[in-house]
């Protein structure tokens, strides 16, 4: 094959291959990794627990005899709109008669308070440890104020939550 073919080929691949690049890794925000109860907003019906984690340096154990919301951290001084802001953790469950799952409210100034909720990657019963993530979609101009990160248990049983994440992600492509 002659240079110039050759080069003329190999910036068409280049080319193509720059056009299909994979969306830009999640930026972490704010990283709680539950080794202690810093900063834990909850005051009842929880506790460290040093023996069960997922990274064998400590999760915070969830003891619920009834329904119960845990309130676990609030963000604050977050400068961030136009993108997606995602909620991580992982989670394990013992004997949990109902589900567990993740809620994260954003507020913003003047508007009040909108939720998401992780109902389709909830633990029951007894499971081993999961990593769940939830969205919550910002458009340009949306400047929450707050966020309160939550752990939702409908039911009776123990529920543990370690490593959680705040992270920003480009919006989705249309």
């Amino acid at each position: 094959m002659k240079p110039l073919a050759l080069t003329l080929l190999l910036l068409l691949a280049v080319a193509g291959c720059n056009r299909y690049k994979s969306p830009p890794a999640p930026v972490e925000l704010r990283h709680y990794p539950l080794d202690n109860m810093e900063g834990v907003r909850a005051v009842t019906g929880v506790q460290l627990d040093t023996d069960i984690s997922s990274d064998g340096r400590g999760a915070l154990r969830i003891d619920a005899k009834e329904p119960m919301t845990v309130p676990l951290f609030e963000v604050t001084g977050l400068d961030l709109d136009n993108a997606t802001l995602l909620y991580q953790a992982i989670l394990q469950s013992e004997g949990l008669d109902g589900k567990a799952y993740l809620e994260m409210w954003v507020r913003f100034p003047g508007k009040g308070e909108f939720f998401s909720r992780g109902l389709d990657q909830a633990v029951t019963g007894s499971m081993s440890w999961k990593t769940t993530t939830i969205p919550f979609f910002l458009k340009a101009g949306e400047k929450p104020d707050l966020v309160r990160l939550n752990v939702v248990v409908q039911g009776k049983g123990r529920v543990w939550v370690d490593d959680i994440l705040l992270l920003r992600s480009p919006l989705p492509s249309r």
